[in-house]
């Protein structure tokens, strides 16, 4: 082998590397965490006074997943905002009382999976990686709400919507961004309601170490949004990508090998 072959070969077998750790994607389903027995964890560290609130993400698979947990001072209400997890499987009651429910009922073929609230909702990766989607479905609250309407709004009419919008960052700068229609009933593809679990592509993002989600619709009045600002979350698929040292180390160790092969070969 000349040392012109060798060169040649060094960025293919580069690619390859690329390759095979690009396969080597991070899968979080979940099934890591211990839910408690009301079916579902919001944040509430049983402990709070009025007044109180707590910001405190939690881990799955390496990931981590915004969450505030507060009570009102005045009127002493609980409220919570970013990322709950659950594995209530309530596919039929209406209203706010079961907001932790997934319209298809549990995860995707799995039990437990997230549940993501208003626009405070961010996943925190554990480095920079480029993140390929999640398996993303309404909750059965805003599901019924949308289909049958409710003391808020009245069902969702022809031409309505309802979307969630994905943007990637890194460093605390945005690297792009994708959009979901939860409901579409502009005569888009696919079209009605999403009744099950579907596939969020994020490949556009880019490398990322984090990603922020944004709700819209087209049920809005002086108050907001009405449709209820919630999706479930499940098999989030990320693959990290190796910093510039680690690629000079596996530039290296191909060179050796490709030079000890060619001086085994004279």
């Amino acid at each position: 082998m000349t040392i012109r072959s060798m060169t040649t070969r060094l960025p293919l077998a580069l690619a390859f590397l690329a390759a095979a750790l690009a396969a080597r994607g991070d899968v979080v389903t979940f099934q890591d965490l211990t839910v408690p027995q009301a079916g579902y964890f919001d944040g509430n560290p049983g402990n709070l006074a009025p007044g109180d609130e707590v910001a405190q993400p939690w881990l799955s698979g390496g990931a981590g997943f915004s969450n505030v947990y507060g009570i009102d001072p005045d009127f002493s209400f609980p409220y919570w905002s970013g990322f709950a997890y659950s594995n209530v499987v309530d596919t039929t009651t209406a209203g706010f009382t079961n907001q932790y429910a997934s319209n298809p009922g549990g995860g995707y073929q799995s039990s437990t999976y997230a549940v993501a609230y208003a626009n405070a909702a961010t996943v925190t990766l554990p480095a920079a990686a480029t993140v390929a989607g999640f398996r993303i479905a309404n909750t059965t609250y805003a599901y019924l709400a949308m289909r049958d309407g409710d003391q808020f709004s009245p069902a969702l009419p022809s031409g309505g919507w309802f979307r969630v919008t994905a943007t990637g960052r890194r460093a605390g700068s945005a690297t792009g961004s994708a959009e979901f229609y939860l409901a579409d009933l502009r005569g888009g593809s696919p079209p009605g309601i999403v009744a099950g679990w579907e596939w969020f592509d994020l490949s556009g993002l880019g490398t990322v170490d984090a990603i922020g989600f944004d709700f819209s619709g087209s049920d809005v009045s002086q108050w907001g949004l009405n449709t209820p600002s919630y999706f479930a979350m499940d098999n989030l698929t990320f693959a990290p990508v190796p910093e510039p040292g680690t690629w000079a180390l596996l530039a290296g160790a191909v060179a050796v090998a490709a030079a000890r092969r060619w001086r085994g070969r004279r």
